[in-house]
C-alpha cells in the first residue's frame, strides 16, 4: 500500500494481500467464528489505518481547479460532515470494513462532487413543472422567487414584470411559474422558448415550444473538490493525521431480518462508513452565462441554493450542510467582509407567525445588504435585506420587522417596512 491515491486504496488494494485478491479471501478460515472475525478485523483495520492517516495535499487536489478562482462558491463544511456515492458496492459483508461506497476523482484519488451530482442536485430544488411524481411544486416556485427577488442587481421592475414579489397578485401567478420554468430550462437543458416577432412565446399543442441554446451559450457544471482543510489534529493510538479530511463514522440501523415487525425492539448493529469530515472547504465550479439573470445572479442563486439544502447522501440527517464563511461579499471587487447568514434562533420560531411584527434596527451595512436586528420575547434575531429602490435604508434607522407568513426555515416570510410607512 505505497501509492498515494486514497480512492485506488479504498475500492482496489482493500481487499487484497499484497496485490493478491484471491489469495486474501482463500487465506480466510472457512468456518464463521471468532478465528474468521479476528482475520478479517485485522486486515480491514491496517487498510483503514492508512486510508484514514493520508493528509490532505492541496498540490494534488489543485489538479481539478478548471475555473479562475473568482468564479467559483467555497463552502466549509459542518458537522457532522458530507458523505456521497453511499451506492457504490463496497462491503464484503465481514467484520472491520466500511460498509458503504464512496466518491473518489479517478486521476487524484481525492473525494470530489460530480459536476452531474452538482447540476442534478440544483435541478431537484426546482419544480421541474413537466416532470409527473415531483412534490411540492407550487412551495418550490414561490421559494425560489423568495430567493430570486433577493439577487443581487435585480431592478423592482423586473421583479413587478415577473410577479416575483413577496405580496404577489394570485391572478397572474402564472407570470411567476412561466418566467422559473423559463430560468430552469435555460440553467439546466440549455434551451429557451421560442418567441414570435411580438416577444411572446411560442405554442404547439398548449405547450411552449422550446429550442436549443449554441453550446457556447449553456451553462456548465464542474467537479466539486477540496481545497483545505482546518479539521484539529487527529492524534489516535493507530495514526497521526496532522491534516485529516476524511473520517470514519457510524450508521446504527435497527433491522431484524427474520422477524421485520420486531425491527424496532432490535439491538442495532453499528455500520462504519467514510466521510469528509466537518471544517473542510469545498470548491464548486460553474461556467455560467448571462440570459434570464447575469452570470453573478445565477451564482448568487446556486450559493442559497446549496447553503439551503445541502448536498450528498444523508442530508435529512445533517450531513451535507455548508458554512458560508469561506465566501467574501464583493470578491470580485477585492471587498474582504464574510457576508452573515439570517439568524434565527429554535426558540423563536413558534413566534414568527403570519401578521406578527418586531420593531427593528439597521444594525449593518455590508456590500449590498442590511443586516436587520430585532428582538423576539427578548431574544436576537437577524435577517439580511438587499439594497433595492423599494427598501433605502440608513445605520441604525429603526424599521418594523413584518412576518406576511408563517416562519418557515427555507423562506423565512419575513419583510421590511420603514416606520413611516406604517
Amino acid at each position: 500500500m505505497n501509492t498515494p491515491n486514497i480512492g485506488w486504496l479504498y475500492f482496489k488494494d482493500y481487499h487484497q494481500t499484497n496485490g493478491d485478491q484471491v489469495t486474501f479471501f482463500r487465506n480466510a478460515p472457512n468456518q464463521k467464528g471468532d478465528q474468521r472475525d479476528d482475520y478479517f478485523q485485522q486486515h480491514y483495520e491496517r487498510k483503514n489505518t492508512v486510508i484514514l492517516g493520508k493528509p490532505f495535499d492541496n498540490t494534488t487536489s489543485n489538479l481539478l481547479q478548471v475555473v479562475s478562482p473568482v468564479e467559483n462558491l467555497r463552502f466549509k463544511t459542518i458537522y457532522p460532515g458530507l458523505t456521497l456515492g453511499t451506492g457504490y458496492t463496497h462491503e464484503t459483508g465481514e467484520l472491520g470494513e466500511f460498509k458503504l461506497g464512496f466518491f473518489f476523482d479517478h486521476a487524484t484519488g481525492y473525494p470530489c462532487i460530480p459536476g452531474s451530482t452538482v447540476k442534478g442536485c440544483l435541478r431537484g430544488m426546482f419544480p421541474q413543472n413537466e416532470r409527473e411524481g415531483i412534490a411540492d411544486k407550487n412551495e418550490k416556485y414561490h421559494y425560489l422567487a423568495s430567493v430570486i427577488r433577493e439577487l443581487p442587481s435585480l431592478k423592482d421592475g423586473f421583479i413587478l414584470e415577473n410577479d416575483l414579489g413577496e405580496e404577489f397578485d394570485q391572478q397572474l401567478t402564472n407570470k411567476r411559474t412561466q418566467f422559473i420554468d423559463f430560468l430552469e430550462r435555460e440553467i439546466f437543458d440549455g434551451e429557451k422558448p421560442e418567441r414570435d416577432e411580438n416577444g411572446i412565446p411560442k405554442k404547439k399543442d398548449s405547450k411552449i415550444v422550446y429550442k436549443q441554446n449554441c453550446i457556447y451559450e449553456r451553462d456548465i457544471f464542474f467537479d466539486g473538490y477540496i481545497v483545505s482543510t482546518n479539521h484539529p489534529v487527529i492524534n489516535r493510538s493507530a495514526y497521526q493525521n496532522p491534516k485529516p479530511f476524511i473520517g470514519d463514522d457510524y450508521i446504527t440501523p435497527h433491522q431484524n431480518r427474520k422477524k421485520p415487525e420486531m425491527s424496532p425492539f432490535t439491538n442495532p448493529i453499528p455500520l462504519m462508513f467514510l466521510k469528509i469530515l466537518p471544517e473542510v472547504t469545498i470548491q464548486f465550479q460553474f461556467d455560467v452565462k448571462n440570459g434570464l439573470l447575469t452570470k453573478e445572479q445565477k451564482e448568487e442563486l446556486f450559493r442559497r441554493l446549496l447553503l439551503d439544502f445541502g448536498i450528498g447522501a444523508k442530508t435529512n440527517v445533517g450531513y451535507g450542510q455548508f458554512d458560508d464563511s469561506a465566501n467574501k461579499v464583493g470578491k470580485a471587487e477585492g471587498e474582504s467582509k464574510i457576508l452573515p447568514e439570517n439568524k434565527f434562533p429554535k426558540d423563536t420560531i413558534p413566534f414568527l407567525k403570519k401578521d406578527k411584527y418586531f420593531e427593528g434596527v439597521v444594525s449593518e451595512l455590508i456590500g449590498n445588504y442590511y443586516m436587520i436586528s430585532f428582538s423576539v420575547n427578548g431574544i436576537s434575531c437577524t435577517i439580511r435585506k438587499m439594497k433595492s429602490e423599494k427598501l433605502e435604508l440608513s445605520l441604525n434607522e429603526s424599521v418594523i420587522v413584518f412576518c406576511s407568513n408563517d416562519y418557515l426555515p427555507e423562506n423565512p416570510n419575513i419583510s421590511i417596512r420603514k416606520q413611516k410607512n406604517i
